[in-house]
């Protein structure tokens, strides 16, 4: 029990003696439903007094610019502001965010969530956190404890902005939930872009190794080998959609939030007369990247029409909202995706340490590759895949580089009127 109880402030605070005869500090907060408690470490009373007086305007001088006294856990708060971010999925603007930024977000944050104690209350975080956190009787900074994962830089680095924006709601909050508007970022070593394109190679699919992966697409996705309709209608999705990946230079969000609405398939016949289908598809600003629409033209307009033929076949119902590559009316996930892609190369005969190289994305990165071969520019490639030139000319500067090499060693001869390439000129 409480003894030698001394109110102060009109009885808005009240000090008191514990068991050991130390004077202890107690203040309602009304606003949290609690009480405030503390120890003013001493056993003098004229001290006590004038220690709890001045703790009393300190938490005074807190509420009146909306502080909380008692923080909320840290878990609580990256709920809240992925809670604040969901509400800005499809809005246009600077503010406004795609479907698939909201899960990188998410994915960043839970990142974040391993790092800190279980249990942290965001007040329990320093400005020095990401530098410097007692982790299992270990001391850590985020660095290593992502590069441990065998994570990249460059991730950490994105990781690190999400979790800072995070700081900074919290921060901003009207409650004032944190202390600091953000941590202090690991300075971590940039490495020097490769501007050799030796990376870019590396992750491009050659031709003789998308012919192995389209034909182990087939035997994977064969009806006599997926007796289940629903499984066999799963991967001829999957199929479906790296095939139009492949054809169209998509990026993955993009493909996977399409909808039946924004595409048009037209039929077309070439100088033989020979038909082919052309794929004409409108990419609405909030599912682009770059938060630009822009409406193109793909040679893949066979490929969607047999999906949706699939579809029908396998008693999938859609509509114009529908999202194109679905079975069941909501986005195809990524994490299944990826988990088609990794059987269908495992039944291939690529090389094993060349299967790490080849992912998803590398099907991007060859659609870009060999566009710019068969002689289109820049311009119209960065146009149509949703990027800027500059982008497309620094990572995809060796196929340039690879024109001009071809160019330089042509020969031409005039032999009887003709114009002739030879394989040298000879002039001596």
């Amino acid at each position: 029990m409480p003894k030698n109880e001394v109110r102060i402030y009109n009885s808005k605070a009240v000090i008191y003696q514990n068991d050991y005869d130390v004077w202890q500090f107690r203040m309602w907060l009304a606003d949290e439903d609690k009480y405030f408690r503390q120890s003013l470490r001493t056993k003098d009373k004229a001290k006590a007094i004038a220690d709890a007086e001045e703790m009393y305007e300190d938490i005074k001088y807190m509420k009146r610019r909306g502080k909380k006294i008692y923080s909320i856990s840290i878990k609580q708060a990256v709920a809240m502001y992925i809670e604040d971010k969901a509400k800005y999925v499809g809005i246009d603007g600077a503010n406004g965010i795609v479907e698939g930024r909201l899960g990188t977000i998410k994915a960043h944050m839970k990142h974040f969530l391993e790092y800190v104690h279980k249990d942290a209350k965001v007040k329990d975080l320093g400005i020095n956190t990401l530098l410097s956190y007692d982790r299992e009787g270990e001391t850590i900074d985020y660095e290593l404890f992502r590069k441990r994962k065998s994570i990249a830089d460059s991730t950490i680095r994105n990781e690190i902005a999400s979790i800072n924006a995070c700081m900074t709601f919290l921060h901003e909050h009207t409650e004032a939930l944190s202390d600091i508007s953000a941590f202090k970022v690991p300075k971590i070593q940039s490495r020097k872009y490769d501007d050799s394109g030796e990376e870019i190679r590396r992750q491009t699919f050659t031709s003789e190794e998308w012919q192995t992966f389209y034909v182990a697409m087939r035997s994977y996705c064969a009806k006599k080998n997926n007796p289940s309709n629903e499984e066999y209608c799963e991967k001829q999705l999957a199929r479906h959609f790296l095939l139009v990946m492949a054809n169209s230079g998509f990026r993955n969000g993009e493909l996977r939030q399409l909808k039946w609405k924004n595409v048009t398939v037209e039929r077309h016949v070439d100088s033989k007369q020979k038909p082919y289908s052309l794929a004409r598809i409108r990419v609405e600003a909030q599912t682009s990247k770059v938060r630009i629409p822009r409406t193109l033209y793909a040679n893949c307009g066979k490929y969607i029409e047999r999906w949706q033929k699939k579809q029908k076949e396998s008693g999938v119902k859609t509509s114009e909202e529908d999202f194109v590559f679905s079975v069941d009316g909501s986005e195809f996930s990524n994490r299944r995706l990826n988990h088609h892609f990794n059987n269908i190369m495992k039944m291939t005969n690529i090389a094993f340490e060349r299967r790490n190289d080849l992912v998803i994305y590398s099907l991007r990165h060859m659609f870009i590759t060999n566009m710019s071969l068969s002689g289109a520019s820049f311009d119209s490639i960065a146009h149509h895949c949703g990027t800027s030139i500059q982008q497309i000319e620094k990572v995809y500067k060796h196929v340039s580089d690879d024109e001009k090499r071809t160019f330089a060693t042509k020969r031409y001869m005039n032999i009887n009127g003709n114009i002739v390439a030879m394989s040298d000129t000879y002039g001596d």
